[in-house]
């Protein structure tokens, strides 16, 4: 059973079902492709996005393709590939969940035709305040409205034939805690999520590290900048 998905000719595509697939070995991704790849009219610019199956911690781990150079070179700068980061996520897997949320494929796609449209890509450390739930819930809504964007902790950054891509893992996030988070250095932000939860899982569900007892001592200590030199 091969876990390449690529098409022929497609060097970058290739490079990103090997690295993701060396965690994943022998599995075959849940995989959702654009009609009309880069395309700005459309709501899936990007040509696919694959959802894999993992089991530490339970949950799907997806990834975008078309934010760096799948199959030619066609930016001017040779050490990176495209934009130079393809969009991550990690959400829980409930044991009978046969088929990934199609919520994660969405909001991937809105933020790749965000950078797709405007021709600027998201940086470690950004912060985006979608003004919405992550999953488009309403009743009930889930309290995350906002993303940190952070080198995913298990694929990070790579070469390609077309030059480097960092993996950059979207951080589901609660209105308060996206202004702590926007006011840290990388570093730090990088440092305080690592405590919170190392795997950067993004749960609708849960409530705000601000109103939970233990996890709250925790952003407020990153907040004032206790013990952290």
């Amino acid at each position: 059973m091969s876990d390449d998905t690529s098409p022929p000719d497609a060097p970058g595509w290739s490079a990103i079902d090997r690295t993701v697939g060396s965690l994943y070995p022998g599995q075959v991704p849940h995989q959702f492709a654009s009609e009309r790849p880069y395309e700005l009219d459309g709501q899936a610019p990007l040509p696919a996005v694959s959802v894999w199956s993992s089991k530490a911690p339970t949950s799907w781990h997806y990834v975008s393709y078309g934010l760096s150079e799948l199959f030619e070179k066609t930016s001017p700068e040779p050490s990176v590939s495209g934009f130079g980061i393809e969009l991550t996520l990690r959400v829980p897997r409930g044991d009978a969940d046969p088929h990934p949320p199609v919520w994660g494929v969405s909001l991937i796609q809105t933020l790749a035709h965000y950078v797709l449209s405007r021709r600027k890509g998201f940086d470690s450390g950004h912060t985006i305040d979608l003004g919405a739930p992550i999953d488009g819930s309403s009743a009930p809504a889930s309290a995350l409205t906002g993303i940190v964007c952070l080198p995913d902790p298990l694929l990070r950054q790579i070469s390609t034939p077309h030059g480097s891509v960092l993996f950059l893992q979207l951080v589901g996030v609660e209105e308060r805690e996206l202004r702590v988070l926007d006011a840290l250095e990388l570093e730090r932000q990088v440092a305080l999520l690592a405590d919170l939860d190392p795997t950067y899982l993004t749960d609708p569900a849960r409530s705000s590290w601000i109103d939970h007892e233990e996890y709250s001592k925790i952003v407020r200590r990153y907040k004032l900048g206790i013990g952290l030199e």
